[in-house]
Parts: structure tokens; sequence; C-alpha cells
């Protein structure tokens, strides 16, 4: 029943996406016109109207509407900060730090270091390497570097942890990114961006590893034809949930190729994608699995800077060491993204989600959703937020998948040219259909999730900015398993080089 019902929303919501209700195009007159011929006339009418190039300005109106709406609740909040005197006492906070520097005399010892550094770099390094190999090409290649340490309370998340479990641990990622832009109007693109990632732990050194990242993209134009290929590779290890446990191991791969064409305010696009998730170890071999994804997307131009869309995606897993956890799903969403006004921008999908194994009775239907909001609430002051409900692979026991409720919200203030600060929490709802046992707990596991963060960044120069940042972890199960609290505090550099 659950599988019919689905297919039946499926063919709904494709439905009302290419026949909308006449009242979107009252501004067109032959679909505003008095209908002779019945529903299959109108819905033709629509479509013709659809196909024709331009906007709609009953929608434009509402995308008004709604945009200046969020403006105008967003900016009480500006309204409110300048009552309380935010700004004053940022204003206040900032030279009072700046003249702590002064008073205790590292303002000048630190710039007098960098200066040093800088003429330096520039002398016996950078400008001879740009010399030597980038002079007269329209090649980009900017290392970088960072490095820091992070104080951790519970370093292996374990439900009660014991004073030995906080941990000091030690990061270096250097890196480097190239990109090239070419053509005879630079209409195309490659690039990549490989980093290295080693973490040292201060007391349990068996847990030190090393991981690497490798990400490229292509962007290719051919008038209204348009390709992208982006391909992402990441070796690394998740952190062990016990001092005694080994480190996982894994290798993720992933290559995504897209086409798409332009016609009039019209974009159809097609996307696959081949995802690869290999572990190491033969405790954990029967989770690794190999994923292809199909995707096709319609696009529709309703409003100046805003779209109308339909996806659909068919996605397959394939595990070779467990065949019951082969599985696939169908998806099809609609909804809109774009600008609702200069300040603010919207992306916005409702649909149904088909989920089902082969070889066990894990099945989902459920509604899926995902919205971002973001907004630029002042010129120093830029927010975001962030909703989705949908399901993810699990490796849990006998459960093939769960159901996920997250929502989250960010923003950032710059206080002056150098300093920023950054705010934000998350909170997260899993639900796993089937019961498990783990210890002499038997249960249907639920978790949430939440976390809060707050950070600080000061450029001292464009090459070097420092990051302070603390992080509040907590989870709660109704299995005690998987109960743990962490705090964090992180002390770190970033040098874009």
């Amino acid at each position: 029943m659950g599988g019919k019902f689905s297919v039946l929303l499926h063919v709904f919501f494709l439905i009302v996406f290419l026949t909308a209700s006449p009242s979107l195009y009252a501004d067109d007159p032959q679909v505003s016109s008095s209908d002779q011929g019945g529903f299959r006339g109108d819905a033709q009418r629509v479509i013709d109207a659809a196909l024709q190039p331009g906007t709609f300005q009953t929608i434009e109106n509402l995308v008004k509407i709604i945009g200046d709406g969020i403006d105008w609740y967003f900016d009480r909040l500006t309204v409110g900060a300048d009552y309380a005197k935010v700004g004053e006492a940022s204003s206040s906070l900032v030279d009072g730090l700046g003249q702590g520097f002064t008073d205790i005399g590292v303002n000048k010892a630190v710039n007098d270091s960098l200066d040093l550094a800088e003429s330096g770099a520039k002398k016996y390094w950078i400008e001879d390497f740009s010399k030597q190999i980038l002079k007269g090409t329209d090649v980009k290649v900017s290392p970088y570097f960072k490095g820091g340490m992070e104080y951790t309370s519970n370093v292996f998340r374990e439900p009660e942890a014991p004073k030995r479990r906080d941990e000091v641990l030690w990061l270096w990622t250097p890196g480097v990114s190239v990109n090239y832009p070419f053509g005879d109007q630079k209409q195309y693109r490659v690039g990549a961006v490989y980093e290295a990632r080693i973490t040292e732990f201060t007391r349990h050194d068996d847990h030190d590893d090393v991981g690497q990242s490798l990400g490229a993209v292509g962007d290719f134009k051919f008038d209204n034809l348009y390709v992208n290929i982006k391909e992402e590779f990441v070796q690394d290890a998740a952190r062990a949930g016990t001092r005694r446990a080994k480190r996982v191991e894994y290798t993720d791969q992933k290559v995504t190729p897209t086409i798409g064409y332009n016609w009039r305010d019209w974009t159809v696009e097609g996307e696959y994608t081949n995802a690869i998730r290999d572990f190491d170890s033969a405790t954990y071999r029967a989770f690794s699995y190999a994923n292809n994804a199909y995707q096709v997307r319609l696009l529709r131009t309703l409003a100046p800077s805003f779209r109308g869309l339909v996806d659909y995606t068919f996605s397959h897993y394939d595990y070779a060491a467990d065949e019951t956890r082969v599985g696939h799903y169908h998806q099809i969403r609609t909804g809109v993204t774009g600008k609702l006004s200069a300040r603010t921008d919207l992306t916005a999908r409702v649909g149904y989600q088909n989920r089902n194994y082969r070889a066990h009775d894990s099945q989902f239907d459920i509604p899926v959703a995902d919205i971002r909001l973001t907004h630029r609430l002042t010129r120093k002051t830029a927010l975001d937020f962030y909703f989705h409900r949908t399901t993810g692979e699990s490796s849990f026991t006998n459960n093939r998948a769960y159901d996920e409720k997250m929502v989250q919200g960010s923003g950032s203030y710059v206080f002056n040219s150098k300093f920023r600060g950054r705010t934000g929490a998350s909170f997260a709802r899993r639900e796993f259909e089937n019961p498990a046992t783990i210890g002499a707990i038997v249960s249907e596991r639920r978790d949430i999730l939440g976390t809060a963060f707050v950070g600080l960044d000061y450029i001292f120069r464009p090459w070097l900015i420092v990051n302070l940042d603390y992080k509040y972890e907590r989870s709660n199960s109704n299995n005690s398993n998987f109960d743990y609290t962490n705090n964090i505090v992180a002390l770190g550099m970033t040098m874009p080089l």
C-alpha cells in the first residue's frame, strides 16, 4: 500500500509542477480567459504559457511580498540590537582587545615578526615560484597550511568519560589548490584541491593518523549546453569508540558528471553519481558498498533570479560482502530556488522517498524535505538556516537505514576588517526502525544529537588567520551505550599562502 501511495504522490507532484493553477499565470490573457475545454484545455493552456519565454507577474509579486516580509522581520533584530547598543559594545570589545595588545607590547613584536617573515617569503620563495612556473599563464596555484591544538573532554565519545579520556590533539593540514580557466572567454575551467591531515594524540599515540583528500572539478560551457564533472576522494580514519578499539580506516570515492541544457527559461539537467565506500578492517567489511545514483532535474524561471524545479532520483546500493543490505530508493521532489530579495536567498524542496532492501524488512516510505534560507542582516552580519528530513544508510546492527530530521542555524559578525565572530547550533533526531540488542539492552534506537559552537577569527595578515573555537556536543539516546557529552576548545591558524 505504501509503495503505491508513494507512486501516486510522485505523479501528483509532477502534474502540479507542469499544470499549476492558472491563477499563477494571471498575467497571460490566454490562460486567464474563460475555459471551454474543461481541465484538459486548462492544463494545455498553462503548459503552452509555460513554454513561452518570460516570467510571470503574479509570481514576481508573490516573491516580492514574501522577500520583503522576511527582510522586515529580520530588520526587527537590527532595531533591537541598536536599542541594546550591540554595535557600541562590539566596538568597545575590539578596541579593548587592541589596546590590550598595545599595552603588553605584543602588537609591535608580532608585527615585526610577521613583516620579517613576509619579506623573506617574497624574496626567497613566492616571487621566484611565480616567475618560474606561473608567469604568462592563467594557472593559479594556492598552497595553504592549517595547524593547531584541540582540547577535547571526551576524545572517544564514551557514555561515561573518566578523567583519562580528555585529550589534547595536534592537527596539521598542508594543502594546495590549482585553478585553470581557459578558452576564448574563459568559459572552461579545471581545478583541484589536495590536502593531507595529520592527527597526533598526546596521551593515546596509538591512535595517531594521517589522512588525505583530493577534489577535482571541470566546468565546460558550450552556448546553451554545459557539462560539469566532479571527483572527490577521501582516505581517512573515524575516531574509535573506546581507547582499546582501533580507529576505523575507510576510503570514499565519488565521481559525479552532470550535463545540462538551457532553452528559453527552462533548464534540463541529468546527473550520474558513482560512489564507493570501502573499509580496511574485516570487521567493517560488511558495510563497504558501491552506490550508483541517477538524477534528472527540470527548472523553470518564474521571476527574476527565482526558479521552480522538479527532480527525480533513483539510487542503488550494492554490498558485495552482505547481499541482505542491497537496496535502492526512488525519490521525487518539487520546490523553488533563487533570490527572494537582494538580501535573502531560498532553496526549498518537498517530496517523497521510497527506500527498499532486497532481503530485509526495513522499508521507508516517508515525506522528505530540505530548506535553506540565507540572509544578509546588515553589512556586517550574515545568517544561515537549514532543515532537512531524509534517510541515510546505517551501519548499526540489523538496521539498514535511519530516518533523520535535522535543523541548524549559524551566523557571523564582522567586528572590523580583521576581527570576525561566528556562532551556531544544530539539533537532529535519528530513528532506527528495527529493534536491536546492544549489551543487555533491546530497543528501537532513537538518538537526539545537539551541538553548539562559538568562534573568533583574527586576520593578522592576508596569509595568517588565527582561529579560536569552542564546541559543545551532546547525544541523548534511549540506548545508554550511545549517550555522551563532549566539550572541545581549539586554537589554530590558517595560512593561505
